[in-house]
C-alpha cells in the first residue's frame, strides 16, 4: 500500500511540472535521486528535470556534468567557494543524486 501512494504522490508531483515520458520512465533509484535533489537541491537549482527552480545556484539543465563531478560538487559544496554547503548528501544518497543529474542533464 505504501508504495501505490508514494508512487501517486511522486507521479502527481513531477507530472504538474514536467510531461511525462512514458518510453523512458524513470528507475526506482532515479526517482529516489530526483526526490532527493528537490529536497536538498532545488530550492537552490533549476533542473527541469526534477521540476525545480531555484534562483541561487547554476541552472543544472543548462550545466553538462557527468557523475563524478556532481558527487564532487556535492562532497565540496559546488566549487567550493562556500555558496553551497558541502556534504548536503553522503554515501548512496550523494550517489543517487549525481546519477540522476548527470543521466537526465544537457547532452543526455
Amino acid at each position: 500500500e505504501n508504495e501505490d501512494s508514494d508512487t501517486t504522490e511522486q507521479a502527481t508531483a513531477s507530472d504538474s511540472q514536467l510531461p511525462a515520458d512514458p518510453e523512458q520512465p524513470l528507475s526506482p533509484e532515479q526517482e529516489r535521486g530526483r526526490d532527493l535533489f528537490v529536497a536538498g537541491c532545488g530550492s537552490c537549482h533549476t533542473f527541469e528535470p526534477a521540476g525545480t527552480v531555484g534562483q541561487v545556484g547554476p541552472n543544472l539543465s543548462e550545466l553538462p556534468r557527468n557523475q563524478a563531478e556532481v558527487l564532487r560538487a556535492i562532497d565540496i559544496g559546488g566549487r567550493g567557494s562556500g555558496s553551497m554547503p558541502p556534504d548536503i548528501y553522503r554515501g548512496r544518497e550523494a550517489r543517487e543524486v549525481a546519477r540522476f543529474v548527470s543521466q537526465n542533464g544537457p547532452g543526455v
